[in-house]
């Protein structure tokens, strides 16, 4: 399984923020039945867990809960933070021109960005995928993936894209979402660890970039941030993480 959330787009925040979670599902039999319990006892209204919206005082409560029951997901959770002074990362200013077989219209500027998003996850899926494994990957609701052309376009660049960094065969594809998600909210729950992320290294660049100092103190950043953070740089559970800077 492979979710993926995106951040910076609104805001001071001098960098966007990517996150990314890939995770061995099966090896994870324990995070369904956690992030249950975490759900009937603090989010029994379906509520969504989200970085924007933790001012809510059950989203709150169930922070460190919902935390903790990530731990249990065997896999890397990845953030990628990249300085928007970079216009063109992934493509250059014609490919989009280029490319004749996209169903959907794109800028220069949405390519770019759907671009970069399958580049990263080329790059983890590389790393962290077996031969034969069948994958599966959520992306949060995104003006890339906008309407069903899109998705399509990103879907079937992301499987040829892929085979430059993977190298071995692979199973079934397949890609969707969090629309598609059900009642349980399993996909949305599984974002909100990326968008989680994502969110809190959104913050610490806001304010690292606003000090003179290269020093940084996190006693800046707000509550939910510190909470997360603390998680975030935790390494003795089974889900490693990683904050990739370029700029």
């Amino acid at each position: 399984m492979l979710g993926s959330d995106y951040s910076g787009d609104q805001g001071n925040c001098p960098f966007f923020v990517y996150g990314f979670i890939i995770a061995d599902e099966q090896a994870s039999p324990e995070w369904p039945l956690r992030v249950q319990r975490v759900r009937q006892q603090f989010l029994k209204d379906d509520r969504r867990m989200s970085f924007k919206n933790m001012n809510d005082r059950h989203r709150r409560q169930a922070l460190i809960p919902f935390l903790e029951a990530a731990e249990y997901l065997e896999g890397n959770v990845i953030t990628v933070a990249v300085s928007k002074e970079l216009a063109y990362l992934s493509t250059g200013r014609n490919t989009v021109a280029g490319m004749k077989t996209l169903r959907a219209r794109w800028d220069r500027r949405s390519f770019e960005r759907m671009a970069r998003v399958i580049h990263f996850f080329s790059l983890f899926l590389g790393a962290w995928s077996a031969p034969g494994v069948h994958v599966t990957w959520i992306t949060d609701d995104d003006t890339i993936v906008a309407n069903p052309d899109r998705l399509e376009d990103m879907h079937q660049l992301a499987a040829r894209f892929s085979g430059l960094y993977v190298p071995h065969s692979m199973g079934v594809f397949a890609m969707n979402t969090a629309a598609i998600d059900t009642k349980a909210r399993g996909f949305e729950d599984f974002l909100a660890i990326p968008d989680l992320a994502a969110g809190m290294i959104g913050e610490v660049m806001s304010l690292r970039s606003k000090q003179e100092s290269s020093e940084f103190s996190g006693e800046c950043l707000t509550n939910k941030s510190q909470v997360i953070s603390d998680w975030f740089w935790y390494r003795s559970g089974s889900l490693k993480k990683t904050c990739i800077l370029i700029s």
